[in-house]
């Protein structure tokens, strides 16, 4: 294992800790009560920052990392008096189950079919690919307003899951680490009479399931902080993702913006620590075969 310096270690230490902040704060704040949030980050002038402003003629903002008193009074508001949240939560799990589903299942049959069965032009596909996965998703919006117009699912939540099921990322990567599988256990299954499928299903996708959790990880964080997508193909707020609704919480709701925050964050998290190995093997396994 590589050493490093002192020096090195409280470098790191300090960009761990810049990045760490922010979630840290989001955290810590939605502790605050809803008072004490409008007091210190809103322009509103209340007992607890009048006297500021009537010495100063101004209100500033007053940040803080700790509460002045532990409550849980946002949360209350959040569970209990706010349902219309709670909708755009699960809104944003009916996006994002679907297309973990779909490319799980569909990805690594593609790339499967990409690496092992022999075809004219699939390089030139391949490439097609590779090409779409490197357009920004803001870039692939019109041609996707099109297709889903054909098909009639404008203002339909298919018409956010369905490109997302069928983006190239997956089959990019599982393809790479294909590339890496020893042919001599597909040429055994062979010679012992198995078909295409299974050796696929019996050897090959057993030996996925890193890259495949990888890609799980990627697809969720994508797909759950979605906004240009819902922003153009769904019209009813309510049936809006957290993601894309969550900026009005600051002009609507201010004193619980923070336990919105926190309720949005924490399945980014879970997913996230969960499958933090699995991002890095699958990561590393993917690399281009030399």
């Amino acid at each position: 294992m590589k050493k490093y310096s002192i020096p090195s270690y409280i470098f790191l230490a300090l960009l761990a800790g810049v990045a760490i902040f922010p979630v840290l704060f989001v955290i810590s704040n939605s502790f605050m009560s809803s008072a004490e949030i409008i007091s210190r980050y809103s322009a509103e002038i209340l007992p607890a920052n009048e006297a500021d402003f009537a010495s100063r003629g101004v209100h500033f903002v007053r940040v803080g990392l700790l509460p002045e008193r532990f409550d849980l009074g946002q949360y209350r508001e959040l569970f209990l008096k706010s349902p219309g949240y709670l909708r755009m939560f699960w809104n944003s799990v009916a996006i994002v189950i679907p297309v973990l589903l779909g490319q799980t299942i569909l990805a690594p049959l593609t790339a499967y079919g990409f690496e092992r069965v022999m075809w004219k032009h699939k390089e030139a596909l391949f490439l097609v690919y590779i090409v779409i996965m490197l357009m920004s998703a803001q870039l692939l919006l019109v041609p996707n307003f099109v297709v889903v117009g054909w098909l009639h699912i404008r203002d339909n939540v298919l018409a956010i899951i369905l490109p997302a099921v069928f983006h190239p990322l997956g089959v990019v990567l599982i393809r790479q680490q294909l590339k890496n599988f020893p042919t001599s256990c597909i040429e055994a299954a062979a010679l012992d009479g198995a078909g295409a499928y299974q050796t696929y299903r019996l050897i090959v996708r057993p030996n996925l399931s890193s890259v495949v959790a990888a890609l799980t990880v990627l697809l969720f964080a994508d797909n759950w902080n979605i906004v240009d997508q819902a922003v153009v193909f769904i019209r009813k707020t309510y049936e809006n993702p957290l993601s894309v609704y969550l900026a009005n919480v600051v002009s609507e709701a201010p004193g619980i913006f923070f336990a919105v925050s926190v309720f949005y964050l924490i399945p980014a998290l879970l997913v996230f620590f969960l499958g933090q190995d699995h991002l890095t093997e699958g990561v590393v396994l993917s690399e281009l075969k030399v």
